[in-house]
């Protein structure tokens, strides 16, 4: 081995003997790389891969361009879902090539599932963001901490009730298809039919959230509890599970006490 190709070799390995930045587009810095903690990122792998979800988001990356051509945050922010399939792709052999995608890039993903309407070979790269996403959750990774403590608010109201927005907030034409089919449809006269239904939880929904009723509250709290949804969450935002159990028990008891 010459000294000149011993040197390009060093470069490619961290100081634990990870090799990472052998695939074009894919390097980073060996210092990113060494902050990850491999174990981890291998469970990470191992969570990612045995996701039932997983068989239907990620088949094989052919490399077209296609999601990143549609990706609203490739205009604004360095971020390209190509990027992410073909991390997900190569993870098994290398799973720190996740590590620093899911530290900071994979935060920047909106979450539109443009990418998935394009992708010729039927992968749902915004599908994978959200797995990872759930993963960086559920491990307590630093960046899930960063993201969600601004929003911690917003986290209680959704985990406690269910819901955080109005349907009036939504676009007339909705680019989520999980929104359905017929969203549009629904929502051209909805104001005015509204205004017809004498339904107290209905009532006031022009202007703010659901009223949710303390019983589907309680649902929620023991689905979430029962599901593990608590103690996934609790890893990277305690306080918020701490407040949301507060107000769980005092649902239950509630409903004991008629």
């Amino acid at each position: 081995m010459d000294a000149k190709y011993a040197r390009k070799l060093a470069a490619r390995l961290n100081t634990d003997g990870w090799h990472y930045g052998g695939l074009p587009g894919l390097q980073w810095e060996a210092e990113n790389a060494r902050r990850g903690e491999l174990q981890l990122m291998r469970r990470i792998v191992d969570e990612l891969r045995s996701d039932v979800r997983f068989q239907e988001f990620y088949h094989a990356c052919i490399n077209c361009g296609n999601c990143t051509s549609m990706c609203p945050a490739f205009r604004f922010v360095d971020f390209e879902p190509r990027i992410v399939v073909q991390k997900v792709m190569h993870a098994k052999d290398e799973p720190e090539l996740l590590y620093q995608m899911m530290d900071e890039y994979l935060w920047a993903c909106y979450q539109c599932y443009s990418c998935w309407e394009v992708c010729p070979a039927h992968n749902n790269p915004g599908g994978l963001v959200a797995l990872l996403k759930e993963a960086a959750v559920r491990n307590g990774l630093e960046s899930a901490k960063r993201t969600l403590e601004p929003y911690s608010k917003t986290l209680f109201k959704v985990m406690a009730t269910g819901t955080q927005i109005t349907p009036d907030m939504h676009m007339l034409f909705a680019p989520f298809r999980d929104w359905g089919p017929h969203k549009a449809e629904l929502v051209k006269n909805i104001r005015t039919e509204r205004q017809g239904v004498p339904v107290e939880s209905m009532w006031g929904v022009m202007d703010k959230g659901w009223r949710v009723p303390k019983r589907t509250m309680l649902e929620l709290f023991i689905i979430e509890r029962e599901s593990g949804v608590l103690d996934s969450v609790r890893n990277s935002s305690k306080d918020v599970v701490d407040m949301v159990e507060e107000a769980g028990k005092e649902l239950e008891e509630s409903e004991k006490n008629g």
